[in-house]
């Protein structure tokens, strides 16, 4: 593949859940040799409330992610 140049730092990939998100997202880091900052699910204590009450617990789950992610970086 031809090399690619990026004029951003960061790459954000989203969309629902079980659409592929994580393996493009794998793919993109072996191609381009690129860092990979995943969500860790297991870890969110929220999760369980949010699929209990989405509408209530959204915030709450991707607050969590946030700063997991933020952890990574």
């Amino acid at each position: 593949m031809s090399e690619l140049h990026f004029p951003y730092q960061y790459i954000c990939i989203e969309g629902n859940i079980g659409t592929g998100k994580t393996s493009f997202s794998r793919l993109m880091k072996k191609e381009y040799d690129c860092r990979l900052i995943l969500e860790e699910f297991s870890e969110n204590p929220f999760l369980p409330y949010f699929y209990e009450d989405p509408e209530r617990f959204a915030f709450t789950v991707e607050l969590f992610f946030m700063t997991e992610r933020y952890k990574q970086m």
